[in-house]
């Protein structure tokens, strides 16, 4: 292999860890797989009564998911005085949404007197290992680190154990537990990101048959719970309609869009696509549908970045449920300042929202968080 073509493929690695971290389905990784297809169908033969019904409720999902979240997830304040003096060291896997969480993570942890440094790594486990026993050996006294499972670290872990180094993360398919303190966006809490994208294709198809495409990256397994999910919702709000999903394989990002495409003009039925990672499998692909002239497909999606915010505002994606950053590491801080007070940790799942282009803030040029408020509900909860 080539140096240049190592890179290349490092890159687009990078790029895809990060995007679905961003929204809370990064974590082990299997082997890529090359692109396969299956499909299911509901019944064509529902009664009337149990469509209107199945509307109904997706109409009351769509509108909870809807609304924007007002409060934050953890509720129960710090009782004791949180200690100064702390040092974070927060692993990033260098792309530009996980330097935004690093500086995040800072912000939350000023707040508290403490310190917070940011090592970026490539993404790769054995940079990730590294980062890791480099935080051991400076003396940090906490570490975060997203989209890893106990597997990939766990000889950092065990060390970061017997050292008092506290150890807290998001989106993994792990439990906590021996020396795990906390972990948000776990498969059960992304379980409402499947209802909401499920009702928006429903109540959006008023009942009639909306035939769906769930694209999948298998490589991710932490997604297999979202998939699961989303079919399940999918038809029991959408009775009649018919579901189908191809997975796309690591190698062929990419190509993602014309592999959309190209099932869509051999299944002229399908109206419909869902994304399992909006990030990764959702760039370029409105274009991609504009010019093979496929003006009528509609797009869900989890997670979202300015690109795909815009596409949501012109009416080329009908809902996304978006990753918010912000929330997520506050309660990473969170749980890390619950841990050195002695306070039980809340396993805390982050607030979701449904966005479409009616309920998009005006500022999407950029991420913004879900809760509006979220930072002074936090201080509150800090006593700051």
């Amino acid at each position: 292999m080539s140096t240049r073509t190592s890179v290349v493929r490092r890159s687009r690695r990078n790029a895809v860890v990060a995007a679905v971290t961003a929204i809370a389905a990064a974590g082990a990784l299997a082997a890529c797989g090359s692109s396969s297809s299956n499909s299911t169908s509901g019944s064509s033969t529902t009664g009337s009564k149990n469509v209107t019904a199945a509307l109904s409720q997706a109409e009351q999902v769509l509108n909870q998911g809807a609304t924007r979240p007002t409060d934050i997830t953890v509720g129960t304040p710090i009782a004791k005085p949180i200690p100064t003096g702390k040092k974070l060291v927060f692993i990033s896997c260098g792309a530009a949404s996980c330097q935004l969480q690093g500086n995040i993570v800072k912000e939350a942890a000023s707040h508290l007197g403490w310190s917070s440094q940011t090592i970026a790594t490539d993404g790769s486990p054995e940079k990730i290992q590294s980062a890791f026993s480099t935080a051991l050996r400076n003396g940090a006294d906490a570490v975060i680190l997203n989209a890893t499972t106990r597997a990939a670290i766990s000889k950092q872990l065990a060390e970061a154990k017997a050292k008092g180094v506290a150890f807290v993360g998001c989106c993994s398919t792990d439990s906590v537990g021996d020396g795990y303190l906390y972990n948000t966006s776990t498969p059960q809490q992304n379980a409402k990101i499947g209802k909401f994208l499920a009702a928006a294709i429903a109540s959006d198809a008023k009942g009639k048959n909306a035939n769906t495409l769930y694209v999948d990256i298998p490589a991710f397994t932490i997604l297999g719970a979202l998939g699961d999910s989303f079919k399940a919702d999918y038809e029991k709000l959408c009775q009649g309609c018919k579901y189908n999903k191809i997975d796309v394989a690591l190698p062929q990002l990419a190509n993602a869009p014309n592999t959309i495409v190209s099932y869509l003009r051999s299944h002229p039925d399908t109206k419909y696509v869902a994304l399992s990672v909006t990030d990764a499998l959702g760039t370029g692909l409105p274009a991609a549908l504009k010019a093979a002239g496929l003006n009528d497909i509609k797009i869900v999606g989890q997670g979202g970045d300015p690109t795909a915010f815009q596409a949501l505002a012109q009416g080329q994606m009908l809902a996304l449920v978006p990753f918010d950053y912000y929330d997520v590491d506050y309660q990473m801080v969170d749980a890390l300042a619950r841990h050195f007070t002695g306070q039980k940790i809340e396993q805390t799942a982050p607030p979701l929202w449904l966005l479409n282009k009616d309920n998009l803030p005006s500022d999407y040029t950029k991420l913004f968080p879900n809760v509006a408020d979220y930072q002074s509900q936090f201080l509150k909860l800090w006593g700051k």
